[in-house]
Formats: C-alpha cells, sequence, structure tokens
C-alpha cells in the first residue's frame, strides 16, 4: 500500500500489473514498475488538448494580421 499527498491510499494488484485506488482509479503497468512509478503517472496531469485544424489557422491569421499591421 502506499499514500498520495492528498491522502488517498493506492494498493497493488496481486499479479502487480495495476495499482488501484480506493476511489476506483486504476493505472496498469507492468510488475517491474515501483508503486511511486506508476502512482506519478496516476497523478500526471492532463495534456492539454490538441488544437483544431480551425484553431491552428485563427492563430496563424491573428500573426499575418499583427505583423501587416506592424508595417503599415
Amino acid at each position: 500500500m502506499i499514500q498520495d499527498p492528498q491522502g488517498k491510499t493506492w494498493t497493488r494488484s496481486e499479479d502487480g500489473a495495476e495499482l488501484i485506488c480506493e476511489d476506483g482509479r486504476k493505472v496498469i503497468g507492468v510488475p517491474e514498475m515501483t508503486d511511486e512509478y506508476m502512482l506519478s503517472v496516476a497523478l500526471a496531469p492532463e495534456p492539454a488538448p490538441e488544437k483544431t485544424d480551425a484553431e491552428r489557422i485563427a492563430e496563424l491569421e491573428a500573426q499575418v494580421q499583427a505583423l501587416i499591421s506592424k508595417l503599415s
């Protein structure tokens, strides 16, 4: 058993491939991974969602407009 910084208890499965939180969250890995490593994966922040093509185009258009305005 291991406790995270929020005080939640995590338990390793019998086969060692999963780390399971008392609240039902689960991290799946391999038995060779340490509890600490698997817990760090469980607590890692969610990655920012990728931008859509439309969002990228809008950003580029804004940059072009800003450059044009500097030239004027």
